[in-house]
């Protein structure tokens, strides 16, 4: 992944609403840099079909925001954690350029289907007329204690990766380190599900993992660490706890 994403991670905030952001507007230049750098970015299976589509209005998304983006996959095992990777990728680097995100899963797009592929998430999104209207202070959000979400030996990156977005800010993730591995399961508090749908707590916290992924592994990267990933299948079961990798550290 592009190393240059892990110092978006202490800038990147949800825009609930895009209100006194200026008006500033997203060009049609930046617009096509966007479509051509979704094709870059790195996913988590080499062989699920994604997509992305601009649109400029949706008229069920009313948040302030300039444009949605759609987020389309091939329904392959795991293709919900696959657009999660991506997506993140996608999150942070919209961030760098001073555009302002948010992950809308309550959003309805006008097609199910593009390109024979389906609908998974959208993102909203606007252009931000001051950077420092973004996150100032990372550590002031709102996140589980470390010990709900790491066991085990420190890697020195745990504190960051706590700060993954989630819906419904659920930080559905809890990893456990020994012995020169982190195992990575979604967590599922018995008979919890907070405000979310009970049908959807699983399909959103399955891209959740996805986003998590990424951004344990940027800070891995940044830290120096080398390392071999072991994925494994979620098929979205109500276990409280689901094994979704394990990295072996070198």
């Amino acid at each position: 992944m592009d190393s240059d994403l892990y110092e978006m991670i202490f800038k990147r905030k949800s825009f609930h609403l895009f209100a006194n952001v200026g008006n500033d507007t997203i060009s049609p230049e930046e617009l096509k840099d966007i479509e051509d750098k979704f094709c870059t970015f790195i996913p988590l299976y080499d062989n699920i079909k994604v997509k992305m589509k601009i649109v400029k209005d949706n008229a069920a998304c009313k948040r302030g925001q300039e444009y949605c983006l759609y987020l389309y996959s091939e329904k392959k095992e795991n293709y919900l954690q696959n657009i999660g990777y991506i997506g993140e990728q996608l999150d942070l680097y919209l961030v760098s350029k001073n555009i302002g995100t948010l992950w809308f899963g309550i959003g309805k797009p006008e097609d199910n289907t593009y390109d024979g592929l389906d609908y998974v998430i959208m993102f909203a999104i606007r252009k931000i007329n001051d950077g420092t209207k973004f996150r100032k202070d990372m550590f002031k959000s709102k996140r589980k204690p470390l010990d709900e979400i790491w066991s085990g030996e420190s890697l020195g990156i745990e504190d960051i990766t706590r700060f993954a977005p989630s819906a419904c800010n659920s930080q559905p993730w809890y990893v456990e380190s020994k012995d020169g591995k982190l195992t990575v399961s979604r967590y599922k508090k018995p008979g919890k599900r907070g405000i979310m749908p009970a049908a959807a707590v699983s399909y959103f916290n399955r891209i959740d993992i996805g986003i998590y992924l990424c951004i344990l592994e940027l800070c891995l990267d940044k830290n120096g660490y080398k390392y071999e990933r072991e994925l494994f299948s979620d098929d979205g079961g109500d276990k409280e706890f689901t094994k979704a990798a394990v990295y072996k550290i070198k």
